[in-house]
């Protein structure tokens, strides 16, 4: 009895222990049109919330504005997360990665006579804006020192003015630029823009640092015409910084003048911040003393702890392991965003019924609209109970998000929060080929069903031939095309794909698809990748030009996966003899999982 009861004790204050202890990486998604957002942020100098000089409330300021009551020449301003970032362990050596991106303008107010530019910095908690560092300083250092600076800084400066000596030359003096500065304002890296492409455009930045590459890139492109972009990168050492760090933007004008606006702003790093418990260390005897005492009260507290880790701790632990493995596998990816839980939420009025589009075995999809944006959405929400759903989500943001084809469905985001998997998708106006091939109610001309066969055909191609790697889709079917307001086809569902080399054959050990769309080869064992879908693809096309000649249109046929031969025969895999048609293979159709075997035999 009495050793259960210490080791009652010892659980008892491992999970108070673990309670105490406060972990998660540094994450946030700002919209200034939002005041509540001003509240996370620390203003500093001139910076301050809106443009008073235009009425407008939908962002945050850098430098002056007469308007505020402060001077709009000589100005410098700081808006920096008021809250400490880190960046390295110093015990473990640990060091983060992080992505950040934001939306704003530099906005001249004369032709000529502008200057100087704004900054994304790094810098030592808390932020403390330099004297005297207006002008060619941006905010970042002091006059008295230029071009080097008082503390370890690191910043990705977007110059629009030229200074003798500090700034790259150029054959036109009015050239701005974006460059990489450590430790001075003087770029290790830039690239040079012409001033009619910087100047008075709403612009987007991205800002990611590789900690195995020890590698900082920049990312810049137009909002209205995302092709005009620029980048520039430069190897950088975060540790020269301290382990915690504040993170944030300056400006600054001198004689010339223009404003400097930040509209939306984002950051995620991948380093827990870890505050560990307030509890001094304790020594021998005060422990053995805790324990005397603990002791007396043992059944009480046992039973709540025991209550407490059932109910609670085990399920968060296992959610916080989840999701931290997740955003490790997608940290790097480009193109797809991760979306807050909350927004997805409201753009689909809570998963409201009245906006659900259908249901499947994979969970339900939802109409929406992403208010910000005003980007009409499908919100495709999996279950995280399910073992497969998580495989299947990873799968399908990781493949998708590396292919770019006008008929492939265009994944917007994701979302793995509150115990779901959520994928952002497109709205497709006209759902999916299904509901027009085997609905009385919704007919296809023929030049649509036409449209669609190329379409898909074009898919393929694209998937199997051009691109780096060989796209092996495992799962066609009517339910998976999807169509737009245009009836252009757009292939989705990605769970199952699958990369593999254009040489190589692919080692089927367990079949994976929808039964009745599937691929002879999937059952014996090696199958040429192309084949996999190329089988599913004829059962799927079969369908589209079903009539008779006599026929004045088009009329909706039985699925392949709902058909049954007249009578039980052995199955053959050399194909149907000469004037006669083969009947799809009849399982029925439910989903085979890449991880469990499948029953049907060749």
């Amino acid at each position: 009895m009495r050793a259960r009861a210490y080791q009652l004790w010892y659980q008892s204050v491992f999970y108070i222990y673990l309670l105490t202890q406060h972990v998660g990486s540094v994450s946030f998604n700002f919209n200034f049109k939002d005041k509540n957002a001003v509240t996370e942020i620390k203003f500093e100098g001139d910076a301050h919330f809106g443009d008073l000089y235009a009425n407008n409330l939908d962002r945050i300021s850098l430098t002056g504005d007469a308007q505020a009551g402060t001077n709009i020449h000589y100005s410098e301003g700081r808006a920096s997360y008021n809250q400490a970032v880190p960046l390295w362990d110093k015990q473990t050596g640990e060091v983060t990665n992080f992505t950040s991106r934001f939306s704003f303008l530099i906005q001249n107010i004369t032709p000529s006579g502008y200057g100087d530019g704004l900054a994304f910095f790094l810098s030592p908690y808390p932020s403390q804006i330099p004297v005297d560092g207006d002008e060619s300083c941006l905010g970042l250092c002091s006059k008295s020192i230029y071009p080097a600076t008082k503390d370890q800084i690191i910043a990705i400066e977007f110059d629009t003015f030229l200074n003798d000596g500090i700034d790259p030359s150029s054959i036109d003096p009015t050239d701005c630029h974006i460059g990489i500065d450590v430790n001075s304002i003087k770029s290790n890296n830039y690239t040079l823009i012409r001033n009619s492409l910087f100047l008075g455009v709403r612009m987007t930045a991205q800002i990611e640092y590789n900690s195995w590459q020890k590698l900082l890139s920049v990312l810049l492109w137009h909002d209205a015409n995302p092709t005009t972009n620029f980048s520039v990168n430069a190897p950088v050492d975060i540790r020269l910084l301290p382990t915690v760090s504040a993170v944030g933007f300056s400006a600054s004008t001198g004689g010339g003048v223009e404003l400097h606006h930040i509209f939306s702003w984002s950051f995620n790093s991948t380093l827990e911040n870890k505050k560990t418990s307030k509890w001094p260390p304790l020594s021998a005897l005060i422990i053995g003393v805790i324990v005397g005492g603990v002791i007396i009260v043992l059944s009480s507290v046992g039973i709540l702890v025991f209550y407490l880790i059932r109910n609670g701790v085990i399920k968060i632990a296992r959610e916080i392991e989840v999701i931290g493995s997740i955003d490790f596998e997608f940290e790097n990816m480009r193109g797809p965003r991760r979306f807050p839980y909350s927004d997805l939420a409201d753009a689909t009025d809570g998963f409201s019924e009245n906006n659900k589009l259908g249901e499947g075995g994979f969970g339900s999809v939802y109409r929406g609209v992403l208010k910000d944006e005003n980007i009409r959405v499908a919100v495709k929400k999996t279950s995280k109970e399910s073992k497969q759903g998580e495989k299947e989500y990873k799968s399908e943001v990781k493949t998708i998000s590396q292919l770019r084809h006008r008929n492939l469905v265009q994944l917007i985001g994701w979302c793995h929060d509150h115990g779901e998997f959520l994928l952002v998708y497109e709205l497709m106006n006209n759902g999916s080929l299904d509901r027009h091939l085997y609905s009385k109610g919704s007919l296809l001309t023929w030049s649509m069903r036409h449209s669609i066969a190329l379409g898909l055909g074009s898919a393929l191609l694209y998937l199997h031939q051009e691109c780096e790697q060989c796209v092996v889709h495992r799962d066609i079917k009517p339910s998976n095309v999807m169509l737009d307001s245009s009836f252009n086809v757009k292939l989705g569902d990605f769970g199952l794909a699958r990369f593999t080399d254009h040489s190589q054959d692919i080692e089927t050990t367990i079949a994976a698809g929808t039964k009745g769309y599937m691929a002879p080869e999937c059952f014996l064992g090696i199958a040429n990748p192309s084949h996999l879908c190329k089988t599913p693809l004829g059962i799927r096309a079969n369908p589209i030009p079903s009539r008779s000649l006599a026929d004045p249109v088009p009329h909706p046929v039985t699925p392949p996966d709902q058909l049954r031969p007249a009578s039980p025969a052995p199955p053959s895999l050399a194909g149907p003899s000469p004037g006669r048609s083969a009947a799809p293979a009849p399982p029925p159709p439910s989903r085979s999982a890449p991880n469990s075997p499948s029953s049907s035999k060749p």
